[in-house]
């Protein structure tokens, strides 16, 4: 083996190999999340840069510390590349790997700040998917300062924490075979990289202590496995159970729940003409508008569009929410009214309803409610290990 030291100025590349063994498992411990799908070719900048393939030999390399690494994925003879670029030269690596992994300190794509970790994955053949690889409570810390303030009770930030790492679990285990577990949107959890940032971290003190103070904690569920704990903003009054929303998932419970209507979301309307409702659904035209709504809850759960052609088209609810999208359409628990070609929809609470309610877990703990007791609340057929 050939070790070249690298000078000052200089950052010291490694390519580094992996077993096949090593590569099928993916990091099963960590966590993966797709943080962005870009194009073809990547810039990636940062500090100690090391470039790990499947089965290359090792190398070590040096480019200048001001520089940039690129790294593109190709095509040649029916084949994914990944080709590697120091400085101006030509792609001189190549590799014919499904799976590329960067490692290094202080990493950037653009202006967005990275993991220590990242997982380059082709998404066909002229896309690439970025997937962050981080250890599940640095992962949750990422979550919770996003999907919650700080300045909230610090109870109220244990339950989001035990939720966020319940959900995060389970979701490892259902997609432990993908190249990404978790989505670093409202797809899944919202998710932004501030570990690191020592300005960011000082701002988040209390979401960081109130990850460490629920350490390993999480919910199990009624059939003995970690519980997929969904969780949202406001539920508008009362939560509902994962299988009014998608037709499937554990029960862990609903509760009434009088503190979410004085959230900010609670009331809410959104009005769209009848012309760009048929656009939004890729129909020509339709003549009627019906929901199909929950008798416990009264949420909506399908709704049934009749087109003009005499045939109809049926939407669950949450398929119609995404397509409308999600901050137009706030929840399921909404009317429609039509009036003079438009379409009027009246409606309360904010996201899906099922799980934790993150405004009414504020006043919980505002009232002086500990996060176990708040986590009862939201999923009183739960019980936390």
């Amino acid at each position: 083996m050939r070790i070249l030291w690298a000078f000052i100025g200089f950052l010291s590349v490694f390519i580094l190999s992996l077993s096949d063994a090593q590569s099928a498992q993916l990091h099963p411990d960590l966590v993966r999340v797709r943080l962005m799908t870009a194009g073809k070719k990547i810039k990636v900048s940062g500090v100690g840069l090391k470039f790990q393939s499947l089965s290359q030999a090792i190398q070590q390399v040096s480019i200048p510390m001001n520089n940039q690494a690129e790294i593109r994925l190709l095509q040649k003879d029916g084949k994914n590349f990944w080709g590697l670029k120091i400085n101006s030269q030509d792609y001189e690596h190549l590799f014919a790997e499904k799976y590329f992994v960067i490692q290094g300190e202080s990493m950037r794509i653009g202006t967005q700040t990275l993991p220590d970790k990242v997982l380059l994955s082709s998404s066909g053949s002229s896309k690439v998917d970025v997937v962050g690889v981080l250890p599940l409570d640095e992962y949750v810390i990422g979550v919770l300062s996003s999907e919650m303030p700080s300045s909230w009770p610090l109870e109220t930030l244990k339950a989001q924490a035990v939720a966020i790492r319940s959900y995060t679990l389970a979701v490892m285990s259902e997609r432990k075979d993908r190249a990404y577990h978790v989505e670093s949107s409202v797809m899944d959890q919202v998710f932004r990289h501030v570990l690191g940032d020592e300005e960011a971290e000082l701002k988040l003190k209390k979401a960081i202590q109130a990850v460490k103070e629920t350490e390993g904690m999480k919910l199990i569920g009624p059939d003995r496995h970690v519980l997929k704990a969904f969780y949202h903003s406001d539920c508008g009054g009362r939560t509902t159970t994962a299988k009014n929303v998608w037709q499937g998932g554990v029960d862990a419970g609903v509760a009434v729940d009088s503190s979410c209507p004085t959230g900010p979301h609670s009331i809410w309307n959104f009005k769209i003409s009848k012309e760009n409702m048929a656009k939004r659904l890729n129909v020509a035209s339709f003549t009627s508008m019906v929901l199909v709504k929950s008798k416990a809850d009264n949420r909506v759960q399908e709704v049934r569009v009749a087109l003009n052609d005499g045939t109809s088209k049926s939407f669950s609810a949450n398929e119609f929410r995404q397509i409308l999208g999600f901050q137009e359409l706030r929840s399921t628990a909404f009317d429609l009214k039509v009036e003079a070609g438009q379409l009027l929809f009246n409606g309360k609470g904010f996201g899906h309803g099922v799980g934790l309610c993150q405004w009414g877990s504020r006043v919980l703990g505002t009232r002086g409610a500990t996060f176990k007791e708040i986590l009862t609340h939201y999923y009183p057929l739960a019980r936390l290990k």
